[in-house]
């Protein structure tokens, strides 16, 4: 449907009503005009609530009692209660810490497209604020194993044996993994070296060091013996002929009764949401998108109990080897 616009008559002819008048029969240099203004109004309102974001992000950042000015302190606190409409005092730490986790990472992936549009589509990130915060994000993927493992007995089981971390970035799911199961041995690859040197840095700083074994391996190199009792796969950072040849070298390397999370990103209903979400796998180097395709490889491999689990932001497919 074309546009319109309302312009008045005559200005001799005060009483006359305005008229509406298709887009494209306006003036080229009025069109451009209008067009200008019309996007100029909906910029300034993103940057209105991008600048809300940051304030809100700023506000849960204070609770960690940060040396800041109080008058700082202050305009962000009133900055964050404007935005929201509520004060952040009323939440929960780990309420706060999750929405915190979830503001840098929107930021933090946000500001590395803009800066570099142009980067290959494969997992190449070398911004720290961006490996640092899907770092922290990624943490809350064995949250919800855990969560999952509490009505599933064989994955509950699988949390006593060896655990291999695919992809492990900076080690945020790694580190979770052994702060949470203690019997938990852990194998933590990756091949970006940025990641694996922050991920050095984050398993040595923490007091789980002598329990996770860090290694710089492709997936699809793994050794073919029964090591592990739970693996997990984000499939997004991987093409589709890789992923092929990394579930068939992770099935070689499982003991029997191994228990998989393979993870890929949920696709939105919200339109816009949905092409950012297709955005972000494509520049992760994943080409799989759909739960059903991933649930059809697992199955083909011999994987036994096959189930998708849906969240707002990774779908899960889960299951086991006989």
């Amino acid at each position: 449907m074309s546009q319109q616009y309302f312009v008045c008559n005559d200005n001799s002819h005060p009483e006359a009503q305005p008229k509406p008048i298709r887009a494209q029969n306006l003036p080229v240099t009025i069109r451009v005009r209008l067009m200008e203004q019309s996007i100029q109004d909906c910029i300034d309102e993103l940057r209105r609530s991008t600048r809300m974001i940051a304030v809100i992000g700023a506000s849960l950042k204070l609770r960690a009692d940060l040396d800041v000015a109080p008058s700082v302190a202050e305009l962000i606190r009133h900055g964050a209660e404007m935005a929201l409409g509520e004060d952040l005092a009323t939440l929960s730490a780990a309420d706060a810490h999750a929405l915190l986790v979830s503001i840098e990472m929107a930021i933090a992936e946000s500001s590395e497209l803009l800066r570099h549009p142009e980067r290959a589509t494969t997992w190449k990130v070398e911004d720290a604020d961006l490996l640092q915060a899907t770092t922290r994000a990624s943490s809350a993927a064995f949250t919800r194993i855990l969560a999952l493992a509490e009505t599933r007995p064989a994955l509950r089981g699988a949390l006593n044996g060896v655990f291999l971390d695919v992809g492990t970035g900076g080690g945020g799911i790694a580190l979770k993994a052994a702060e949470a199961c203690p019997d938990l041995e852990v194998d933590a690859i990756d091949l970006w070296q940025p990641a694996l040197a922050l991920a050095r840095q984050n398993i040595a700083a923490s007091p789980y060091g002598d329990r996770i074994r860090l290694s710089d391996l492709d997936v699809t190199a793994l050794p073919s013996r029964p090591r592990y009792t739970l693996v997990w796969l984000p499939t997004m950072f991987l093409s589709r002929a890789v992923l092929e040849q990394a579930l068939d070298r992770i099935v070689a390397a499982s003991r029997g009764g191994a228990s998989i999370v393979a993870a890929l990103y949920t696709a939105p209903d919200d339109p816009f949401l949905a092409v950012m979400a297709a955005l972000r796998t494509l520049r992760s180097g994943g080409e799989v998108t759909e739960p059903s395709e991933l649930e059809t490889m697992l199955r083909a491999r011999g994987y036994r109990d096959v189930e998708i689990d849906i969240a707002p932001i990774a779908t899960f497919v889960l299951g086991r080897l006989p």
